[in-house]
């Protein structure tokens, strides 16, 4: 019965490393210039999606965002530039209110529609 246990700790580790990779993400390191056929999608309740040609990346909002599932428009801004996404200092801009983005993170594009779905 040990021998059992210990074998399906194993396979459930062996199959957690695995996973990892799907997962992981690479923190922005400078600012992005959005195009203007870019894409911002809700994913989750404090974070967007983004897609941007063949570049993805995930940004989450310090204190949440309590627009972020009521408004059909979502922008990114720093410093008043519109579609420029930086590692620090991007808002989220909603119809009603602006939320502040803590931190970006560049994803794939796998990544990009999980986080969509949720």
């Amino acid at each position: 019965m040990k021998l059992l246990s210990a074998i399906a700790i194993a396979i459930a580790a062996a199959l957690t490393v695995t996973a990892a990779p799907a997962f992981a993400a690479d923190p922005l390191q400078d600012c992005v210039e959005l195009s203007a056929q870019h894409v911002v999608r809700r994913a989750g309740d404090g974070a967007v999606a983004v897609r941007d040609g063949d570049q993805y990346y995930r940004a989450e909002m310090r204190y949440g965002c309590n627009d972020l599932g009521y408004s059909a428009k979502l922008k990114i801004s720093t410093d008043k530039q519109e579609n420029r996404l930086c590692p620090q200092g991007s808002k989220l801009i909603t119809q009603r209110d602006y939320c502040a983005i803590s931190r970006v993170e560049k994803i794939d594009e796998q990544a990009f529609k999980r986080y969509i779905k949720r």
